[in-house]
């Protein structure tokens, strides 16, 4: 295992066996919707919200290494440059839910709002200490026939990747599905796989939309 550190400035394995299910949160997002509205008649302005810095650190990165490793290293700075954005604030303040509501499902009783709040803070819930950061503890596998993009669980840093999808995925589809887990470090979950409008799966559609669009200019070093 080789330890990899990123910082920048700006900017989905098969079950496992039925022991091991109840610690996973695996995901299948192969059928999720593309985007969600961001029309909002309670409608927040973001310049009320205090804008914070947040930034990507790759910490452990097992398995990666050339095309795979310089792909990863992309998806940070993408990331980066994505939940640092003007937009990505708005969009989550102002986001919708299935509803029409403005809220996220299983959001645990927050707002919007203090859900921005809890992610642009940057506190993993297995290590607070790092305030402004996003810590990756990064493993890719090969599950082949797995429909899973990737998973983690409650009690380790720990997020794996399947390389099933990782090998095909541009650098902005691999930073949707970091924010994805990450945001499952928060302590946020989804009741299941279909749950699009829970925290991690929004805020993984909306950094996905952000960051191809990020993609096609230039980001500062």
């Amino acid at each position: 295992m080789k330890k990899w550190v990123f910082s920048m400035a700006l900017f989905a394995t098969l079950g496992l066996q039925d022991s091991q299910n109840q610690l996973m949160l695996s995901h299948d997002d192969s059928h999720a919707p593309a985007t969600f509205s961001v029309e909002d008649a309670q409608y927040l302005d973001p310049a009320l919200v205090e804008t914070r810095d947040l930034q990507v650190r790759g910490m452990q990165i097992e398995g990666f290494s050339g095309a795979s490793l310089q792909k990863l290293q992309s998806a940070f700075k993408v990331l980066e440059a994505a939940v640092n954005s003007e937009e990505f604030k708005d969009r989550v303040l102002n986001f919708k839910n299935s509803k029409g509501e403005p809220a996220f499902a299983s959001n645990k009783g927050f707002t919007n709002e203090q859900i921005y709040e809890q992610f642009m803070e940057g506190r993993e819930t297995l290590q607070p200490q790092t305030p402004g950061e996003m810590n990756f503890y990064l493993r890719l596998y090969n599950r082949p026939w797995s429909r899973v993009i990737g998973y983690t669980s409650a009690t380790t840093n720990t997020i794996n990747i399947n390389w099933r999808f990782f090998r095909n995925y541009a650098p902005a589809d691999v930073a949707a599905n970091l924010a994805h887990e990450w945001t499952h470090k928060l302590g946020f979950d989804h009741r299941s796989a279909s749950e699009y409008d829970s925290a991690p799966y929004a805020i993984g559609y909306i950094v996905g939309d952000i960051a191809k669009k990020l993609s096609s200019k230039p980001l500062h070093e």
